[in-house]
């Protein structure tokens, strides 16, 4: 199955829900704001190739994970005072059966499960005529701990992070369809160099994809420690712990104001293996972000209805100033997409990007499993 398919697939397994449901899951309330809708990529053309995603392993291995998918309101973020409430927390509502439902959420053994599937744009074609793409590629993860003697740095009888991985087919769509025009002009390519993109080539191949790799060690980069598998269990629960231990440790690359960095290191384990209470616990911190908006009853880039919030950090990224937008499954609480969309995009990409382009995401499908694959 190709991406697009697989995209595909995922919406038609969407039950509709009434907007009675709707609206008690997600907190929603008559004379709710409005949020403005996110142009979204049209997945063609599509261009698949046989590719592994190297980079994927890596994104897995160290949860580094890029700014992988509009409400307009920049400027810096407000400093939260005491517990959160419904006056300071405009998410509040919307995030409180969230917590609920991802602190309920079972644990049905001991590997956890990940299929990424995650799009970043670039620029390309001849200056003074480009256009937005869309390198889209997938991999699939799982990680646990165990024995291994094929892990170097680990006694063969001691207990380690594990991870195997399989890579999945490497595709790209353009940005927006405004782009077609353009890109027919510089004569509707299928693939781009890394001449032609300065990051690589679109889409990238390789001989490994589908191949089952592993078992290789594997950590988490959270709150300045790079932790292993069991770490994760270990860690607190309860949200005051965890905000203090994310303002802890001292990070010179780290956002410079408080509610940005809790945002960034949320943002970037949302996908964790984390113990259910845990994650309850990180989305608490999340939900009690004054600059955390929420958006109601969205559809992410696979077509997934979701509880939607977003955040804009004050810095600007390579992009501009980007909003981020999270989306979570209203039954299970689970993070299933990730999105940035352009508010204000920077003096470098203006000559094909636009205010409301979606220009990075990751969709997720995650699940705690009995046995590892290996």
């Amino acid at each position: 199955m190709n991406e697009l398919d697989h995209l595909r697939d995922l919406r038609s397994r969407v039950p509709e829900r009434s907007p009675e449901e709707l609206a008690l899951l997600t907190g929603w309330r008559p004379g709710g704001r409005d949020f403005r809708p996110v142009r979204r990529p049209r997945l063609l053309p599509l261009a698949l190739s046989g590719a592994a995603v190297v980079a994927a392993a890596a994104l897995f291995l160290a949860l580094v994970v890029f700014p992988g998918p509009l409400t307009v309101g920049v400027g810096p973020a407000t400093e939260p005072s005491g517990e959160a409430t419904e006056a300071d927390a405009p998410a509040w509502d919307a995030m409180a059966p969230i917590i609920e439902a991802v602190r309920n959420q079972p644990v049905d053994g001991d590997v956890w499960y990940q299929r990424l599937t995650w799009g970043e744009a670039r620029g390309l074609g001849p200056e003074g005529d480009r256009y937005g793409v869309h390198h889209i590629r997938s991999n699939e993860a799982w990680s646990w701990s165990g024995e291994s003697s094929e892990v170097e740095y680990v006694p063969a009888d001691a207990e380690a992070s594990l991870s195997a991985r399989r890579h999945g087919p490497a595709a790209w769509a353009l940005v927006d369809e405004r782009h077609r025009a353009a890109w027919e002009r510089d004569g509707s390519p299928e693939s781009w160099s890394h001449e032609e993109t300065g990051d690589g080539p679109i889409p990238d191949a390789s001989d490994i994809e589908g191949e089952l790799l592993g078992p290789s060690g594997a950590g988490w980069y959270l709150a300045g420690e790079m932790r292993e598998h069991r770490d994760l269990q270990e860690l607190p629960s309860s949200p005051e712990a965890l905000r203090e231990m994310i303002l802890a440790y001292d990070d010179p690359d780290a956002p410079s104001g408080e509610e940005d960095r809790l945002f960034s290191e949320i943002d970037h384990n949302l996908a964790t293996p984390l113990p259910p209470e845990t994650m309850a616990g990180m989305y608490t911190v999340l939900a009690g972000l004054s600059g955390l908006r929420p958006l109601g009853e969205v559809t992410d880039v696979a077509g997934r209805v979701t509880v939607g919030v977003a955040y804009t950090p004050a810095d600007p990224g390579g992009f501009g100033t980007v909003e981020h937008r999270l989306h979570f499954d209203p039954v299970t609480g689970l993070l299933v997409s990730r999105e940035q969309v352009v508010i204000e995009p920077s003096t470098s990409v203006t000559d094909w990007c636009e205010p409301g382009d979606l220009v990075d995401y990751i969709t997720y499908e995650t699940a705690w499993i009995a046995e590892p694959p290996l």
